[in-house]
């Protein structure tokens, strides 16, 4: 049981994380924990929400449960000390083989100032926070030593949700969401809800500096690959310099990706063409 804050809304979200999907499962359990509360806290994030509470469910096999739960617990309470977020309860479970967690969490926002997907203007400019692809580019590379792939399978690894910068900026915020399916399908989600065009530059997508990958690979990895858990939002161009500066007080980089119109409705063009777009699915 908990109270609600005065003048505050509560903002719910579930995600699940399953292993061979999401995760290896030979990662060390701390990563495991924090990668499967930062999805969540990411979230949060595209609501423009501060954390508060969540709920934790673990099915794991039997043989597994003594050597990784004491190391998965170190990893639960370094992550919530530091995005101050508190554990309720949850459960236990035993599986056949393979790791699942489910967590349900729990954040606040001052009351009626939550962020959508569906609040996009017209003139809106579009940005991101970020590196896109970087997740991908990790994933696909994580068997490799090469110290060049060391920041992308971090990525991977243990995402960055950006909570603070997100509480920072909501009032200067139109519509949001967080890239974990992939750009160009996250960037569907808020042109179809808003019912507006996102006309975006391909030019301006901030993709990964490894040179010695093909810049149709780092731009492929960005456009579709998953697990950035960036930011994308839309914003009035009158704000741009406020959310500038408050990106730059955060130390983190974004940009400026394209912006919103009334013309092809609810779809993404990439340099004036209309994408037909073709991206992670769970099913």
């Amino acid at each position: 049981v908990f109270k609600p804050k005065k003048n505050l809304d509560y903002v719910v979200s579930t995600d699940t994380i399953v292993e061979n999907i999401h995760f290896k499962g030979n990662e060390t359990p701390q990563l495991i924990a924090k990668k499967a509360l930062r999805t969540n806290l990411s979230d949060l994030a595209a609501m423009g929400a501060d954390p508060e509470f969540y709920s934790l469910s673990i099915s794991l096999p039997r043989l597994k449960a003594k050597t990784f739960i004491k190391d998965f617990v170190k990893g639960l309470k370094e992550d919530q000390k530091e995005f101050k977020i508190k554990l309720l309860g949850g459960d236990l479970t035993a599986s056949l083989n393979k790791i699942t967690i489910t967590i349900n969490i729990i954040g606040t926002v001052p009351r009626g100032k939550f962020l959508s997907r569906s609040n996009s203007k017209v003139n809106d400019l579009i940005y991101v926070t970020g590196i896109l692809g970087l997740s991908n580019i990790g994933l696909q590379n994580l068997d490799k030593k090469d110290k060049k792939y060391s920041e992308a399978k971090l990525k991977y690894l243990l995402p960055q949700p950006r909570v603070k910068f997100s509480s920072s900026i909501r009032n200067f915020v139109s519509s949001m969401i967080d890239i974990s399916d992939g750009f160009l399908q996250d960037c569907n989600h808020l042109a179809r809800l808003s019912n507006l065009e996102f006309a975006i530059n391909s030019k301006n997508i901030p993709i990964s500096d490894i040179d010695t990958l093909s810049h149709e690979y780092r731009l492929s990895a960005a456009l579709i690959g998953g697990d950035d858990y960036e930011l994308l939002f839309t914003s009035a161009p009158s704000y741009k310099d406020k959310i500038i500066k408050i990106a730059n007080s955060h130390n983190l980089k974004i940009t400026n990706i394209g912006f919103v119109k009334n013309a092809c409705k609810g779809h993404v063009t990439l340099n004036n063409k209309t994408l037909n777009i073709d991206a992670y699915k769970h099913f």
